[in-house]
């Protein structure tokens, strides 16, 4: 139960500070995902189950409160939670590379991912391809890695705590 309130709160408080703070830091432009890195972070700490169900519930908030097409977040966030806890739950969780190299290809394809979605339900002629990658993807996928590692040691942190939280409590109740 804690661990819901957490990652609950922790969902909220992304999605304010996304929309609010980190729209001020924004560099050429364009902010950080911070979602995306919590998704990865979560799915790489907790596994390919729980990182789907953070994952969608973390896209299903940016989908209610700004998105164009209602889902869309949802179902990328789903399936990005899921791909990063399935193969890497044999890992080393205090491995920073890690999550850095998986966020980097989370947010390319991503991205690359919003601007076919967007193209195709639009069917804008003007949508140039290489001009998007330039001016978006590149500096997004620069500006995610580089906060990466901070706030995967920051959701590692707050997973040791709610681990050892549960471990204790498992234990109250044995003799």
């Amino acid at each position: 139960m804690i661990r819901i309130a957490c990652m609950t709160a922790l969902i909220l408080l992304n999605f304010v500070l996304q929309s609010t703070i980190l729209v001020r830091f924004s560099i050429l432009g364009v902010g950080p995902d911070t979602a995306l890195i919590f998704i990865v972070s979560y799915g790489i700490l907790r596994g390919d189950v729980e990182g789907a169900i953070f994952g969608f519930f973390a896209g299903l908030t940016q989908d209610i409160f700004g998105s164009h097409f209602i889902g869309l977040y949802a179902m990328l966030g789903m399936i990005v939670g899921f791909i990063a806890g399935k193969p890497f739950r044999d890992y080393f969780k205090d491995n920073y590379l890690l999550p850095f190299v998986i966020v980097i290809l989370a947010t390319v394809a991503h991205q690359f991912v919003f601007f076919f979605i967007n193209f195709l339900l639009t069917l804008r002629s003007s949508n140039n391809f290489w001009f998007y990658s330039v001016s978006i993807i590149l500096p997004k996928t620069i500006y995610t890695a580089v906060i990466a590692v901070p706030l995967y040691i920051m959701m590692y942190f707050i997973n040791d705590r709610i681990e050892g939280f549960e471990h204790n409590r498992r234990n109250l109740f044995t003799e």
